[in-house]
């Protein structure tokens, strides 16, 4: 591939960034921020109130663009706690004040894709989490504690802590009492309280902070990305940070005036996960969430859709999901989704969303058999999976829905009122996953292989199984009526004895 510069804009609640980096090295050639944007008291983002700061920013990083004769450049925002409604009036206003195309990004395809970066990216990645390592990576709203081990990513819980969301009860209970850090650090316990049992089994494990400014320039040297933070010396600056002054802190961590109120809360969550893990080696990192963001121009999504896999998978163990039949009415559905490419025009995302629909379709049998369907959807609506986006795990929601009794069509308001951005995708994959979970309505795995073969208009489905199929034929006449809506084909089931 032939070097060649390409630019990345980066809108946070906070702030505006612009990288322009070479590719395929990655190497960065310039940065440049804005300065400190307003955060919001209620709701971090406050986008509408900052947009003649924001335009004028994108203006003059459009001059930027033009001066390095960058050609190709990407504009991201991060949704935060934005909702979607608000999200496309700011994504409109942009577009006529810039004539500029923003890209939300929800904080579980930032995050995924941060990961990725200190997947791929950090030194000693690897020996480092040979064993456990946890990675804490804290943003404005949110923050994520993130678990790997022997160099996977293994889980990661949402944690109600974020810079400005703590700096904001900080704010509040100076107004009332002297010592507000003591009541701040239980309230962090308290969010954190949740995560006990599940880290309880984990011994010596290491602990990396990530997306801290302050942390990265006390501990990693410069043109490095990590550095060892001794545990005594971290304690040292915790109480020193504790008792000063945000002119001391300005002066000594070098931040803006806005950026100084953020220290304290990152140290402060930080002290308590120290705490609360245990962990016996400390580190902090340089790389940013905008580092994610780089990484992700290169192409290569293997590392997010392994971490989207694995989010699924221990989604379906803490639910109990029936593993054989998973990984059976897997194997079909994604057998017939490339079949059927020249039909349905869907593309390799869709896929991966099949294939994680087809995982935890069956989720909601946890909580009542009957109608498990609609109950599998509104776990999954209120559990997102790390490095998807809103429309992509709402997708997944519905068509775990409609694998079972209902259909989507338009006599169902339901599906009326689903977004045109994702109607089709949902019966197109959903169409599939009903034939697929057919063909093992007995949970017995009879059919070892299937072959597909198109004939007129018709798709011919040979099943080669040594049992009776009574109940998938039963199964595959009662769910295939949507598949011939969807794709104008009509599914016949062929049964074989034997391999």
């Amino acid at each position: 591939m032939k070097n060649s510069l390409f630019g990345i804009i980066f809108l946070e609640p906070d702030r505006l960034t612009l990288r322009i980096v070479e590719l395929p090295t990655l190497k960065i050639i310039t940065e440049v921020q804005s300065g400190a944007l307003i955060v919001g008291s209620h709701n971090v983002a406050n986008y509408a109130q900052n947009m003649q700061a924001i335009v004028d920013n994108l203006q003059g990083f459009q001059r930027i663009l033009r001066e390095y004769q960058v050609e190709k450049f990407a504009f991201y925002g991060s949704l935060e706690d934005l909702n979607m409604v608000e999200a496309r009036y700011i994504a409109d206003q942009l577009k006529v004040r810039t004539d500029l195309n923003i890209e939300w990004l929800s904080n579980n395809q930032l995050m995924a894709s941060a990961l990725a970066a200190v997947m791929a990216q950090m030194p000693r990645f690897n020996e480092l989490s040979k064993k456990a390592l946890y990675i804490l990576t804290i943003g404005l709203n949110t923050t994520r504690l993130s678990y790997f081990r022997h160099g996977k990513f293994q889980t990661s819980w949402d944690i109600d802590l974020g810079e400005a969301r703590v700096n904001h009860l900080a704010q509040t209970l100076r107004q009332t009492t002297t010592t507000p850090s003591e009541i701040i650090l239980d309230y962090i316990s308290s969010k954190l309280e949740y995560l006990v049992p599940e880290l309880r089994h984990v011994k010596n494990s290491n602990l990396l902070i990530h997306n801290v400014g302050t942390m990265a320039q006390s501990y990693v040297k410069p043109d490095e990305m990590l550095g060892k933070v001794p545990r005594e010396d971290f304690e040292k600056r915790y109480q020193r940070i504790v008792s000063s002054s945000n002119q001391f802190i300005i002066n000594h961590y070098n931040v803006d005036e806005q950026s100084v109120n953020w220290v304290l809360p990152n140290y402060l969550v930080i002290s308590r996960t120290i705490h609360l893990l245990d962990a016996q080696r400390i580190y902090a990192t340089s790389l940013r969430i905008l580092d994610g963001l780089t990484i992700m121009q290169l192409g290569d999504r293997s590392l997010v859709d392994n971490m989207i896999r694995t989010s699924a998978a221990n989604m379906a163990q803490r639910y109990g999901a029936d593993t054989a039949h998973s990984t059976f009415v897997t194997r079909v559905a994604l057998q017939l989704f490339d079949a059927l490419q020249p039909i349905h025009r869907l593309d390799r995302h869709d896929r991966l969303l099949l294939e994680i629909a087809c995982k935890i379709e069956d989720i909601g049998n946890f909580i009542n058999p009957q109608g498990h369907y609609r109950h599998s959807q509104y776990i999954l609506e209120a559990n997102p999976l790390i490095g998807l986006s809103a429309d992509d795990n709402r997708t997944i929601a519905e068509v775990a829905r409609y694998h079972s009794s209902e259909s989507p069509d338009v006599a169902q308001a339901h599906y009326r009122h689903m977004d045109d951005d994702i109607q089709m995708p949902v019966a197109k994959l959903a169409a599939i996953l009903r034939v697929a979970d057919s063909l093992d309505d007995s949970r017995l795995q009879k059919i070892s292989r299937i072959e597909l073969r198109l004939q007129d208009e018709r798709l011919l489905i040979t099943a080669h199984a040594n049992d009776d199929l009574v109940l998938e034929k039963w199964a595959f006449q009662r769910k295939n009526q949507l598949f011939t809506d969807v794709y104008g084909l009509k599914p016949e089931l062929i049964a074989k004895e034997g391999e």
